[in-house]
């Protein structure tokens, strides 16, 4: 899905997200938790900046895992300390556990199914210990989503000296929700373009409750996420 603009995604999302802000979000409400995590699993941890925030301002061990190989490449640059893999949310085993799981940045709308969101959670809870967490920031729900939507960035890149611009455009395919993604890649001798398809399941809260509960969590929906929306943190029952 990122294969193509992995290099870029950091210069995108430099001015869109404070992951400084962020993470000291995550480190408040962990230290709100009982027992407190200490070692943590970024699922979908992209580029790793929230495991480096963490780690590095916070003293949390992050490991991490992305289905995208740049991207767990990246991550393991920025984290040398932690274990960073390429693997899929809904069906990996990394033989051992963790003292909470995150999925942050929307990233569990790329199950895109109810069975993949439903292995993605059995996958989750097998990583957990009985008590250990899930810090769960969900993607749009069906009925805020807006087919036909479109938005734009541009950022500049001051080693290349490139300028990115990447447009979005959503579109919906039954429960699913469709973002064409066009980039154009400038500089002073060269114009490139290409694009990405990205296909996010569009899940209702008692969807996600459901299926989270069928996988042995309590849950609880907090009504402020890290940016503006809701964040789920469920616990692993014994």
């Amino acid at each position: 899905m990122y294969d193509r603009s992995a290099a870029y995604y950091d210069l995108i999302y430099r001015d869109l997200k404070d992951y400084r802000d962020e993470a000291a979000k995550i480190d408040a409400l962990l230290q709100r938790l009982s027992p407190i995590p200490h070692r943590l699993l970024d699922a979908g941890c992209g580029t790793g900046e929230h495991a480096r925030r963490l780690c590095r301002d916070h003293g949390y061990a992050v490991d991490g895992l992305d289905i995208e190989p740049e991207f767990a490449s990246i991550a393991q640059t920025k984290n040398p300390s932690g274990s960073f893999r390429v693997g899929d949310m809904r069906d990996f085993d990394l033989k051992r556990s963790y003292d909470a799981i995150l999925c942050l940045f929307s990233s569990i709308g790329y199950t895109e199914t109810l069975q993949g969101l439903a292995n993605a959670f059995t996958c989750f809870a097998r990583h957990l210990p009985p008590g250990g967490w899930l810090v769960c920031e969900p993607w749009i729900t069906p009925d805020a989503w807006r087919d036909g939507q479109v938005d734009s960035v541009t950022a500049l890149d001051p080693k290349s000296g490139e300028t990115i611009t990447r447009t979005r455009m959503g579109e919906t395919d039954g429960l699913v929700s469709v973002l064409k993604i066009d980039y154009d890649i400038e500089d002073d001798a060269s114009f490139r373009q290409f694009s990405e398809i990205h296909r996010l399941g569009l899940f209702t809260r008692e969807q996600m409750r459901s299926a989270l509960e069928a996988a042995g969590f309590q849950v609880t929906w907090l009504p402020m996420g890290l940016q503006s929306d809701s964040l789920i943190v469920a616990q692993k029952m014994g």
